[in-house]
C-alpha cells in the first residue's frame, strides 16, 4: 500500500446556544475511511502488481485499487444504487481474515457502512468510480465546514508568512505544495521560481495557471506554442505529474482518448507561492 500523503482525522466541536449537547463532527469519518481500506484490501488482485494508493488531501480523501469490482458491480450500478452485494470475491480468505479482525462486518455489508459514517458525520456523500476494466476508486470527500476551513488556512499560509519561508532545493518546495510547511512570502516565491527553473523548467507556473480547467493535452501545448509530441510530454507535463502538482484524470490509462489534466491542490499551492 503506497500512501502519498498523511493528513491526521480532525474533530470540530461547535456548540449551539438552544440546546445543551454541542455538535461533534471529523473532517473524515473513522468509520469510513477503515471500511474503504478494508474493501479495498479485500477485492484487490494480487496478480497484479499495481499497489494501493491512498491520497489525503484537505477537502478528500482517494483510495485507489485494481482492477475493477467484481460481476454485477459496475459503474452504472455504483452510481445509481447505495446498497451493492457483490455474488464472486477475489479473497475470501482475506475476507475471513479481516472480518476476525473485526475489520469488516461481513459480506455484502461494505458500501452500505461507508454511506451511513459518512451521513451520520453530516459529510457529502462518498463517491465510487471504475472503468468497469481496470481501476476502482474510493472518494470519500471532507465535511464541508472542515473542507473550507483547511482551503482557508493554506491560503493563510500563502499569504500571512511573508519572507518567513525558504527552500534549500525542490524537495522542500514539493514538502510545502504537500502542505508540510506554514508561511511563504515574496522571498520564498522568488527562490522558489529560481529553484523550480533550475530543476525543472521555467514553464511551471504557466502550466499550472492553464490547468486549473482541466484539458486535453494537444489543447495545453497548442495554448503554449508547443507541439504535441512525446519529448514536450516528458520534458513538460510528466515532471509535474511526478511532483504531484498535476493530476490525470485517468491515471491508470495514459492513452485514454479523453485523458484530461488538471491542477492538484498541491499544485494550487505553488501557484500561491510563486505568484498567480
Amino acid at each position: 500500500m503506497v500512501i502519498n500523503k498523511f493528513s491526521s482525522i480532525q474533530e470540530q466541536v461547535v456548540k449551539s446556544a438552544d440546546k445543551a449537547e454541542a455538535d461533534r463532527y471529523f473532517n473524515f469519518p473513522f468509520e469510513a475511511i477503515e471500511e474503504s481500506l478494508s474493501n479495498a484490501v479485500y477485492h484487490k488482485s494480487y496478480e497484479l502488481g499495481s499497489p494501493i494508493e491512498v491520497q489525503v488531501w484537505p477537502d478528500k480523501i482517494q483510495i485507489l485499487s485494481h482492477p475493477e469490482p467484481m460481476p454485477p458491480v459496475n459503474a452504472t450500478i455504483l452510481k445509481d444504487q447505495k446498497r451493492i452485494v457483490a455474488r464472486e470475491y477475489r479473497n475470501r480468505r482475506i475476507g475471513d481474515f479481516l472480518k476476525e479482525l473485526h475489520l469488516t462486518e461481513g459480506r455484502g455489508t461494505g458500501f452500505p457502512s461507508i454511506y451511513r459514517a459518512m451521513a451520520g458525520n453530516g459529510s457529502p456523500e462518498p463517491v465510487f468510480e471504475t472503468d468497469d476494466k481496470s481501476y476502482f476508486l474510493v472518494t470519500i470527500p471532507a465535511h464541508s465546514a472542515l473542507s473550507n476551513q483547511a482551503s482557508n488556512q493554506v491560503g493563510n499560509q500563502a499569504t500571512n508568512g511573508a519572507n518567513s519561508l525558504f527552500f534549500k532545493d525542490l524537495e522542500e518546495i514539493v514538502a510545502f505544495s504537500n502542505g508540510a510547511s506554514n508561511g511563504a512570502g515574496n522571498g520564498a516565491g522568488n527562490q522558489a521560481r529560481d529553484i523550480i527553473s533550475n530543476a525543472i523548467h521555467d514553464r511551471v507556473r504557466e502550466m499550472l495557471i492553464w490547468l486549473l480547467n482541466p484539458m486535453k493535452r494537444s489543447d495545453l501545448f497548442e495554448q503554449l506554442n508547443l507541439t504535441n509530441q512525446n519529448k514536450n510530454r516528458a520534458k513538460y507535463l510528466d515532471p509535474l505529474i511526478e511532483l504531484g502538482w498535476v493530476a490525470m484524470e485517468f491515471p491508470e490509462e495514459r492513452t485514454h482518448p479523453a485523458q484530461t489534466y488538471r491542477t492538484t491542490s498541491a499544485g494550487k499551492r505553488i501557484l500561491n507561492l510563486i505568484g498567480e
